[in-house]
């Protein structure tokens, strides 16, 4: 259940981010824009045509060619979707009594397991911090990482995460408070 609230809030959030970031990009963003677009396209049409039977080495060229410019693009697509979703998500969980959208969808909430109440804005900006760079932050490492937080609630006895340790939090099933 917990996967799918977090589905539930990072989709649309997403979706949100990429308007955003199309909205406030600089120069050089919007040109890394441009080339992703064209890029996408070119890798596309190749896809085609090595489907109907061209060279295979046609898409590894195309793959080692990706702009440098487009660099730039992501870099602020991520920025703009770590804020979003830290900002977001943080101030639903600290203002809406430890649950997002996605948590009420499926009747979880987070608590602080020092209090067994719902944490403060700082501790639910945090603890969205943390999960919006380990989908955000352009990092092998950081991917990897986020990896292991996405998996570890399923071999922990109270099913917490690296951010759930890391701010004192903990997700809970709404419903056995009743």
């Amino acid at each position: 259940w917990r996967s799918l609230a977090f589905l539930a809030d990072t989709i649309p959030l997403g979706a949100l981010a990429l308007v955003l970031a199309e909205r406030t990009a600089d120069e050089a963003a919007r040109a890394g824009l441009a080339a992703s677009d064209a890029w996408v396209q070119k890798l596309v049409e190749t896809y085609v045509k090595v489907a109907k039977g061209a060279d295979p080495a046609l898409l590894k060229q195309l793959v080692e060619s990706v702009p440098e410019s487009v660099g730039d693009w992501v870099a602020h697509v991520g920025m703009v979707a770590m804020l979003t979703f830290t900002t977001v998500l943080g101030l639903q969980e600290a203002f809406l009594g430890g649950r997002t959208l996605g948590k009420r969808m499926v009747s979880l909430r987070v608590i602080d397991v020092r209090t067994g109440q719902s944490p403060g804005v700082a501790g639910c900006l945090l603890r969205s911090a943390w999960k919006g760079a380990f989908l955000w932050f352009p990092s092998p490492l950081v991917g990897l990482l986020g990896l292991v937080n996405f998996h570890l609630p399923l071999f922990r006895k109270d099913n917490r995460s690296i951010h759930d340790l890391a701010t004192f939090t903990q997700v809970v099933d709404a419903r056995d408070e009743r």
